[in-house]
């Protein structure tokens, strides 16, 4: 991948004989998964993976001593 991303999901190839591809990354803990196939990426984007990704971040952990 060429230039800078944020963070978030990113579908590409979509058009007609092309495979699609969906990237997802954290920008917190630079977590990175990519789904490949028409039928997964539906499949993925279908799963609301930020959410899912959001619950279990390490990120998110909270470090409780002083």
């Amino acid at each position: 991948m060429s230039g800078s991303w944020l963070g978030g999901v990113q579908v590409r190839r979509m058009e007609r004989g092309q495979v699609a591809v969906a990237d997802q990354l954290c920008a917190a803990c630079l977590f990175h998964r990519r789904v490949t196939g028409r039928a997964l990426v539906t499949d993925f984007l279908a799963s609301d993976p930020i959410q899912q990704h959001r619950d279990q971040c390490p990120a998110n952990d909270k470090d409780t001593t002083p």
